[in-house]
């Protein structure tokens, strides 16, 4: 049985907008990596392929994927530190350090204000 959709307020439209656009940058910089230092497209892809595995769940607003989605992006986190090390005065490793930082505090933002809207209609209706 499916939820009946709940209207998002401003609050979570914009996050849901920051969430996709975040995601988008993340995906660019992986492409812009692969331009500047010369890795193989198949790599990329197979680098991306969860997130954007990931973003079909989200395009739903499942909560649950969007945890799951989090819990990934701890994956890439710990990948760009090891980057940052690697090449500590590039600006392409701290951007995608800094998008995915950004991209984690949005979608528990997100999760959280938007997990209180659906409680909150679905205490009204009951």
């Amino acid at each position: 049985m499916s939820e009946p959709p709940v209207e998002r307020s401003s609050l979570t439209r914009r996050l849901w907008l920051s969430l996709w656009g975040l995601s988008a940058a993340l995906i660019a910089q992986g492409a812009l990596e692969v331009v500047e230092f010369g890795a193989r497209w198949p790599l990329w892809l197979a680098s991306m392929a969860p997130i954007i595995l990931f973003l079909f769940g989200v395009a739903r607003d499942s909560l649950q994927w969007i945890i799951w989605y989090c819990l990934l992006l701890l994956f890439y986190f710990v990948s760009a530190v090891e980057d940052i090390f690697a090449r500590p005065n590039n600006w392409v490793v701290v951007s995608g350090l800094v998008i995915v930082v950004l991209l984690f505090s949005v979608c528990t933002a997100y999760i959280r204000f938007r997990g209180r809207e659906r409680r909150v209609v679905q205490i009204i209706e009951e």
